[in-house]
């Protein structure tokens, strides 16, 4: 039978075509080469081009790396035991005793303690858990004692949130200890609102709420809490600690309820409270550090009676508990992965905690003892800051014997001298060079009419002839013209005091400072805080608007202001008439490049350091065996006056003055941390801040821009006179702000300070009352002098004839004089019109206006005008700013560093 081939005709089915212009998500993936993943995505992609037993053997590889990572950053030098795990006690009750007693139960479970430093309570206690783990060093530290010598000034809540945040960026493990005894004062702190509102915490029927156990986080808990979390926290766990005996039901109870309900009760409360713990734990540290352990702290030793004579022992089954929750304690801490904050380890800085410290006043030298920590190597040749100190150079290192070492051990007397050619320079200002341009030679002092100092004022300027008629910028100059070759008239300042006169009460209002208790009464200080109020409430009413008295001209209150045509367009020149200050700062032509060839650097000298295994000193390799990309001959340059991480060493420092070293306690701790390059100089910092329901409040007393704060970065503290701006990202002028935001608003602050590399985190402090709050917290944003700062305020008018596009505005001027000067500026409406002056009406200030479109009757015309700001100085005695740059070289306390 022939094939038979079916032929379709003209009624066979057409199906409607796809008029999709592209085809599925599958096939568009596909045709553009797969899904674009990171780099762990891409590692996959390579892994999976290999055979199954190839992926193996990278993912071992892989593995073996890691591990050897973390041995070489636990080993020590020459095959010693590791650096000891630091660890950190804080209480978060209103008592601080707590913490010796939790560190005097871990020492009972020590095999040995190896070393302890410190007077009295001894602020340094190393122990030996060989028991628990063959490398269990510890190293415990409270908060009570470690740091808490630096910041005895009466305010004991200040001390411990300031305690807390030296002893957090030091340790590897933070214990913050709850009491679960807590007594309920008389105003409980219950502010922390952990989990839900006031359900019950237990399944069963249990009378205990949230609420119930909020005061045994104190206010003063809640304020280091705030702190630290700002600053950044290392591994945390969470202790419950039993501070009392549980009472047993007495005759009394009997007669009301049972014994059985009495103890149902105690152990549903023992339930719901470490239900709290651990919600509380998971809330403010995150699922990673939800970590909680319970002890007891109940002394035990004195209970009891004593036994006869032939009997057996009872065993108290309270102190049974206390060493099974101290042994659990203690092994949870030998065992647990230390890591220090992250702003800590990512950043290539080499840190050291002192196990011991002297000074030699003769010499003025300062010998730091101690253990080497961090990604890269121990640089010499780089400056040295110690935190509640100051920064210095390095005379020398040496090798130093660790203290659990065994005496037959022998350490050589590896001595490393600094070349001081080679050393980081310490100068933190520069040198202006008068014939660098004019920006040098001549400036512009920073006299804004609303931020007066004590002697800033134009009649406390100095007074020198000029011709009549010139002003400050102009006679600046005649220090380089002959008098004689001046044929004017000359005065003495009257003109510019006449220009530039303000009224008593402006100028006794501005000159007023609240962190200068010495120069103002106290009824001064509550009547700025009253002004300020005022002012904040009617600044958030009507931003920037300003207005012209009837007797002051315009022209003249506002002649270093200008007018944009655009905010965000207008070009503005970052080197016109910068301030005197601007010519003893540094400044970078591009602050992220300058990091980044820093960062490179350090990440070559890390490199170099983990090739050679950390078996170097001074550049010298101790290993026949090396591997690595890096040629050993750059290896060895590059490591030349390095000290590998883990090395137990002296630094001695130079230069050290004997009045800063004695305001240090003899027992008190001391850190130590390498700066990277430039990180001595100072310039102008901008900080991403905000002011989050954490912080303290400032409604009642507003923080105002170019008050004097105190800003903790990172490992140094320093106070300034900062401004504060909106963080425009697509714009090179930035808002000024006269207040500090409020309700979370992320802004701005530009402050003079030491250079400082990002990530680094921001706490901002101001003093109020002898009590030091904090109201801001961020990070750094970058160093850059060429950030510009603008102030806006806004001239309003109102219309008093209408005619479609014409109108005739009156009270934004008082003269013609000064309608004829703003007439090349333009106009705005608060109802979005534009419009421009056409020319002046009368003799009072009344112009007439054209706009682009018909005006309301109850509109409002505005002119905006705009001017830089500029940070300040701020003196640590006084407050006040150094007035010129010379001063600022004699005297660098305008910017004390520690």
């Amino acid at each position: 039978m022939p094939n038979h081939h079916h032929r379709s005709g003209g009624l066979k089915q057409a199906n409607k075509k796809n008029k999709r212009n592209r085809a599925s998500k599958r096939s568009v993936t596909r045709a553009a080469g797969g899904k674009v993943e990171g780099r762990r995505g891409q590692f996959k992609q390579r892994l999976l081009a290999h055979n199954k037993a190839d992926r193996r053997h990278i993912q071992q590889q892989r593995r073996d790396a890691k591990r050897q990572e973390l041995l070489r950053q636990k080993r020590g030098l020459d095959g010693g035991p590791a650096p000891p795990k630091i660890v950190g006690i804080i209480s978060l009750g209103e008592s601080e005793g707590i913490e010796e007693k939790l560190r005097s139960l871990i020492a009972e479970q020590a095999d040995r303690v190896m070393k302890t430093f410190g007077d009295g309570n001894n602020s340094t206690m190393t122990l030996k858990f060989e028991t628990h783990k063959k490398d269990g060093n510890l190293t415990i530290l409270t908060n009570s004692t470690a740091f808490r010598s630096h910041y005895d000034n009466g305010d004991s809540e200040y001390a411990a949130v300031m305690s807390a945040l030296d002893l957090c960026r030091v340790c590897d493990v933070i214990l913050f200890v709850v009491d679960g005894n807590e007594d309920k004062g008389v105003t409980p702190f219950v502010g922390m609102n952990v989990g839900v509102d006031d359900r019950s915490l237990s399944t069963s029927k249990s009378t205990s709420t949230a609420a119930d156990f909020d005061h045994i986080i104190s206010e003063r808990g809640d304020r280091i809490l705030t702190a630290v979390k700002g600053q950044g926290l290392p591994r945390v766990a969470t202790v419950l600690a039993k501070t009392k005996k549980e009472e047993e039901p007495g005759e009394d109870d009997m007669t009301t309820q049972s014994t059985k309900s009495i103890r149902r009760a105690n152990h549903k409360r023992r339930t719901d409270l470490k239900k709290y713990v651990s919600r509380f734990a998971t809330t403010e540290f995150g699922v990673d550090n939800d970590k909680t352990m319970e002890v007891n702290l109940v002394d035990t030793s004195s209970e009891g009676e004593m036994e006869e004579e032939g009997s057996t022992p009872e065993i108290d089954p309270e102190e049974h508990l206390k060493k099974t929750l101290a042994a659990a304690l203690v092994r949870g801490l030998c065992c647990i992965s230390g890591a220090p904050a992250k702003w800590v380890s990512q950043l290539p800085r080499a840190y050291m905690l002192s196990d011991s410290h002297s000074y030699d006043p003769e010499k003025q030298e300062l010998r730091v003892t101690g253990y080497v920590r961090g990604r890269v190597p121990f640089d010499s040749n780089s400056a040295i800051h110690i935190p509640n100190l100051g920064t210095y150079g390095c005379k020398s290192i040496v090798r130093a014997r660790q203290p659990n070492c065994s005496s037959k051990m022998e350490i050589s007397e590896d001595i490393i001298e600094v070349d001081p050619m080679k050393r980081e320079s310490l100068e933190k200002f520069a040198t202006p060079d008068a014939l660098d341009g004019e920006q040098n030679l001549v400036g512009f002092d920073e006299k804004d009419e609303e931020f007066y100092d004590a002697g800033d004022s134009p009649e406390d300027a100095d007074e020198f002839a000029r011709p009549a008629g010139w002003s400050d910028y102009q006679s600046a100059w005649l220090d380089a013209v002959d008098e004689d070759g001046i044929n004017a008239d000359f005065d003495h300042g009257e003109l510019a005091k006449e220009l530039n006169k303000k009224s008593s009460e402006s100028v006794a209002a501005n000159t007023m400072d609240l962190d200068d208790a010495n120069r103002i009464s106290e009824e001064e200080r509550k009547a700025l805080e009253e002004q300020r109020r005022k002012e904040q409430k009617e600044h958030q009413e009507f931003p920037d608007e300003v207005q012209v008295e009837e007797d002051e001209k315009a022209r003249d209150r506002f002649a270093r202001y200008r007018s944009l045509k655009s905010f965000r367009q207008s070009p503005w020149d970052a080197k016109e008439n910068l301030p005197d200050s601007y010519a003893s700062i540094f400044h970078f032509s591009s602050f992220k490049a300058t990091q980044q060839a820093v960062m490179g650097e350090m990440r070559d000298l890390a490199k170099a350091a983990n090739a050679s295994g950390g078996n170097f000193w001074n550049g010298e390799n101790k290993t026949d065996d090396m591997s690595g990309d890096i040629d050993m001959d750059d290896d060895d340059d590059m490591l030349k006056g390095c000290v590998p991480s883990g090395s137990y060493i002296t630094v001695t420092l130079e230069d050290v003055n004997s009045d800063a070293y004695g305001a240090i306690a003899p027992g008190a701790l001391l850190s130590a941390v390498t700066l990277m390059p430039h990180e001595g100089k100072v310039s102008v910092l901008h900080m991403g801040l905000s002011h989050s329901n954490n912080c303290e409040a400032t409604n009642e007393t507003p923080v105002k821009s170019k008050d004097v704060l105190t800003f903790r970065c990172g490992w140094r503290t320093w106070t300034g006179r900062p401004v504060f701006s909106q963080n425009n990202l697509n714009c090179d002028k930035h808002k000024f702000e006269r207040f500090l935001p409020q309700s979370g608003s992320f802004f701005a602050a530009s402050v003079f300070g030491p250079v400082t590399y990002t990530p680094c985190p921001i706490l901002v402090f101001r003093d109020l009352d002898g009590r030091r709050q904090l109201i801001a917290t961020g990070s750094m944003i970058s160093a850059d002098a060429d950030r510009i700062v603008v102030k806006r305020i806004i001239l309003t008018g109102y219309p008093v004839r209408v005619h479609k596009r014409f109108a005739t505005v009156k009270y934004m001027f008082y003269d013609p004089e000064d309608v004829k000067w703003f007439k090349p500026a333009g106009l705005i409406t608060k109802h979005g019109l534009n419009g421009k002056i056409e020319q002046s009406v009368g003799e009072h200030g009344t112009m007439k206006c054209l706009f682009n479109a018909p005006i309301k009757q109850h509109d409002t015309v505005c002119l905006p005008l705009y001017k830089r700001i500029y940070p300040k100085f701020a003196s640590a005695q006084t407050g006040s700013e150094e007035g010129t740059i010379k001063s600022m070289r004699q005297d660098n306390s305008s910017l004390i560093v520690k």
